[in-house]
């Protein structure tokens, strides 16, 4: 029986959607706070946000995307840092470098470059897996 892990991080309501067929092309797209995106269109640019940050089967990210937590079902061309978990669907295709805490990847997800997980410095007491 295969073992399914989740974390409750991913869970959040989304604050703000980037929409399908939507492409937002910035040098650096922010959002501050514990806010959570979906992206389930396009964004060329750097990505910078503190919560959890969804690129769903149809978004595509071309750029680095520094968040609290990312899911990626999508596409992401770009280097991809979490101070907390990043999650691989089965359908994601991540070309660049992963910088993760907790790095937990489906069977199908696609990496092309190198990953790195490591400790935070400070403690994530929270980071519990069920399953």
């Amino acid at each position: 029986m295969a073992r399914t892990r989740t974390i409750d991080e991913f869970t959040k309501p989304t604050g703000t959607i980037i929409g399908n067929g939507l492409t937002i092309q910035a040098a650096r797209f922010t959002c501050a706070g514990d806010e959570s995106m979906r992206i389930d269109g396009t964004v060329i640019g750097n990505i910078d946000i503190d919560g959890v940050l969804n690129v769903s089967e149809t978004g595509h990210v071309d750029g680095n995307i520094n968040a609290g937590s990312v899911r990626v079902a999508g596409r992401v061309t770009g280097n991809i840092d979490c101070s907390y978990a990043l999650h691989l669907a089965p359908t994601a295709d991540v070309v660049g470098d992963i910088r993760t805490v907790a790095l937990i990847v489906d069977d199908g997800a696609i990496i092309v470059g190198s990953c790195h997980t490591a400790l935070p410095e400070t403690s994530h007491a929270a980071l519990t897996y069920t399953g």
